[in-house]
C-alpha cells in the first residue's frame, strides 16, 4: 500500500472511530470546533465570522500574516491549488480559514488585499483576525508556535489543521511542500462524512 493510500485510510478510520466514540458516550458532536470557543473572528470584509460558517462542514485552518514575504504567499498559492482540485459541489461546502498571527497590523483591509493579490478572495475562504487575546488563545490551542519559540508573526508554524463536520480536529499537516492532490482528496473524504461519523448517502 502506498503512503498516500495509507494516510487516506488512516484518516477515514479516525473519522469513523471519533463518531463511534461520540455515539457510545451519548454525546452530540459540537457544531463548531471547540478551539474557536470564546474567540471572535473578523473576516476580510470586516464582518464577524458566524457560527454557521464553521458548523457542519469540513474546515481547513491555517495561520498567516499579510507582511510575510515568502512563506505565507507560497502556502496560500498551494491552498488555492487545493481548492481548484475540488469538485464544484465540494468546494461550495468546505471552508478555508486563514488566521492572522499579526492582528495589530492585519486589518480587514490588509487581509482583503492579501487575499486578492494571491487569488484567494473567493467564497468559502475567510481571512480572519481576532484581537490580541483571542489570537494568543487560538495560537495556544492549535500550537501555532513551537514550544520555546517567541510568538512573533514570522515564527508561526506552517501547519494546516483539518476539522471534520463534527468539529473534531482529525489531522495536523506539518512541513512542505504541500501534497495538493492528496489534501484535496482528504477534504472531499471529510465532506462525505456526517458529523456523527457515518457516511452520507449521495445520489
Amino acid at each position: 500500500m502506498s503512503e498516500t493510500s495509507r494516510r487516506a485510510r488512516n484518516l477515514a478510520v479516525a473519522v469513523l472511530l471519533a463518531g463511534l466514540v461520540a455515539s457510545c458516550r451519548g454525546e452530540q458532536p459540537g457544531p463548531v470546533p471547540a478551539v474557536f470557543e470564546d474567540i471572535s473572528l473578523i473576516d476580510q470584509d470586516g464582518a464577524a465570522l458566524s457560527k454557521e460558517a464553521l458548523s457542519n462542514r469540513a474546515l481547513l485552518v491555517s495561520f498567516m500574516f499579510t507582511s510575510c514575504p515568502v512563506v505565507c504567499p507560497k502556502q496560500t498559492a498551494a491552498l488555492a491549488a487545493v481548492r481548484a482540485e475540488l469538485s464544484p459541489t465540494v468546494r461550495e461546502r468546505v471552508r478555508f480559514i486563514s488566521v492572522s498571527v499579526d492582528p495589530e497590523n492585519d486589518t480587514p483591509q490588509a487581509l482583503k488585499q492579501f487575499a486578492a493579490t494571491h487569488h484567494a478572495d473567493e467564497p468559502g475562504w475567510s481571512f480572519v483576525r481576532a484581537d490580541a487575546a483571542g489570537t494568543e488563545l487560538l495560537s495556544a490551542r492549535l500550537a501555532a508556535f513551537e514550544p520555546g519559540t517567541a510568538p512573533t508573526p514570522s515564527a508561526h508554524a506552517t501547519a494546516l489543521y483539518l476539522f471534520d463536520r463534527g468539529g473534531r480536529l482529525v489531522q495536523r499537516y506539518r512541513g512542505a511542500p504541500l501534497d495538493v492532490s492528496h489534501l484535496a482528496r482528504e477534504l472531499a473524504l471529510l465532506d462525505d462524512v456526517k458529523p456523527s461519523g457515518a457516511r452520507l448517502a449521495r445520489n
